[in-house]
């Protein structure tokens, strides 16, 4: 089950498909071959440079490569130029979306986590690199003469969580950010605020879990949450700088805005794909990496971004960030895929097993090993698999489609994420193109927690869409 059969004639599997497209099949595999002999490492990029495309804004968990999508993207768009929108509904903090921008590309993405949406705006523009230079002396200058203890921050466990002065900092950056009044600059602010919280908070770093450091450990620390926010400023706005003169060499940047369309919204995709417009199968090319199992037993991303969205002005991130999300540490890991534990009929299970006859081995093999843990395994492919479906209703046909997957194991068994939602998008109409195998080097990943070890690697999976 180690392997995924890819079929280099595509004629072969769907006779009446157009003699064009199965030519743009065999290319993009020849260009991804080629590039592999010439580089064996080239899906892994152990060398890229971890700022590029405003990348380190906020440490986000298990972020995306951005030169591994950008080489796909730039192979899929040269050889069918007619691409003009790229979706990504597991947005997590945007990389995907931006790697996009540089092939001008109008970008939509949606994300459950709305730290993740924060970011990800933060990271699509606008790039307002000369007033944010400007105004950075009156911001640091209210930060200075700030000398309110005032306290903007209410959540149980506030006072466990960060230390007095380090409440009393974090405060005053907040007071001074809601000063500004352009919310593309705020937000801006917003993201560097949510890294100095992070790392100021008794939060551990090591892991995405909440857990408090000892208390040798915070004594001993030394913090000052204003000083770190200006150095972390100093750094994201050279970040900007950057990308926002790479998208002005090639042609994609106007006063400081991207030249296409840049939509980004809190959603959730098993529920439903928000679309920029009434008419439907409207996206060309899909870029996305979905969780490999529910959260709270893979990547906690929910918690990893509760701290810090509790300092930030929820309004500013979407009008569907309400303060329900922050109702619990775990609340929006619940929301996502597999977070509700529910009861399958056998009905409901056929149906999953028709549509992977792969999840049927691993249930019957899984059930006899660890039933509840089978139960949070069905669910989380339930959700996965009401995704795919609704995204593959808003594709075009013959709209190729980026996934990057990964495996992890439950009870010392490994569930092949990438054979089963392989089956799942196939069995909704799409073909597979092409499979690459990386090893994951540079993805900030946790490797293991109380229910699941990840994987060292991952499965990259091109498909096009054949049928309705």
């Amino acid at each position: 089950m180690n392997e995924i059969s890819v079929i280099e004639d595509n004629r072969l599997a769907s006779p009446d498909m157009g003699h064009d497209m199965a030519r743009i099949d065999q290319i993009i595999c020849k260009e991804i071959d080629d590039l592999t002999a010439e580089n064996n490492q080239i899906w892994t990029s152990p060398d890229h440079n971890r700022r590029e495309y405003v990348h380190s804004f906020f440490q986000y968990p298990a972020m995306m490569v951005p030169v591994v999508q950008k080489r796909l993207i730039e192979i899929i768009t040269t050889n069918k130029p007619d691409v003009r929108t790229v979706f990504d509904p597991f947005m997590g903090s945007g990389t995907s979306l931006v790697a996009c921008m540089e092939r001008k590309l109008d970008c939509y993405g949606q994300d459950i986590n709305p730290l993740a949406v924060l970011v990800a705006k933060a990271r699509t523009g606008p790039f307002y690199f000369d007033a944010i230079q400007r105004k950075k002396a009156r911001l640091f200058k209210y930060l200075a003469n700030d000398n309110s203890s005032r306290i903007e921050a209410n959540f149980r466990g506030l006072n466990k969580w960060f230390e007095k002065n380090v409440i009393i900092e974090l405060s005053r950056i907040v007071r001074a950010i809601r000063r500004e009044r352009t919310i593309s600059i705020r937000r801006f602010y917003w993201v560097i605020l949510a890294e100095t919280v992070r790392l100021t908070s008794n939060d551990r770093t090591s892991t995405f879990k909440l857990h408090i450091r000892s208390k040798k450990d915070i004594k001993l620390r030394k913090l000052s949450a204003i000083e770190f926010f200006k150095r972390h400023f100093e750094s994201c706005l050279e970040d900007i700088r950057s990308y926002a003169e790479l998208l002005k060499r090639s042609g994609n940047l106007s006063k400081g805005n991207y030249t296409g369309d840049v939509i980004i919204s809190l959603g959730d995709s098993k529920d439903h794909v928000k679309l920029a417009r009434e008419s439907k199968r409207c996206f060309d090319l899909l870029v996305t990496s979905p969780p490999y199992g529910d959260n709270k037993t893979t990547v906690t991303y929910g918690q990893h971004c509760y701290l810090p969205l509790q300092w930030i002005d929820l309004t500013d991130i979407d009008e569907k960030a309400t303060p329900e999300f922050l109702s619990t540490t775990s609340e929006i890991d619940t929301r996502g895929l597999g977070g509700k534990i529910r009861k399958f009929t056998n009905d409901e299970l056929q149906m999953l097993f028709d549509a992977s006859p792969t999840l049927a081995i691993i249930h019957a093999e899984l059930e006899r090993v660890d039933s509840q843990k089978l139960k949070k395994v069905v669910s989380f492919f339930w959700d996965i698999q009401q995704s795919i479906r609704n995204i593959h209703k808003n594709l075009k046909l013959n709209s190729y489609q980026i996934w990057t997957i990964g495996n992890r194991t439950v009870a010392g068994m490994e569930i092949p994420n990438n054979l089963i939602l392989g089956e799942f998008i196939q069995y909704q109409g799409s073909l597979l193109v092409k499979r690459i195998t990386r090893d994951i080097l540079s993805r900030r990943m946790a490797t293991r927690n109380s229910s699941a070890t990840l994987m060292t690697y991952e499965d990259i999976l091109i498909f096009r869409k054949v049928q309705e």
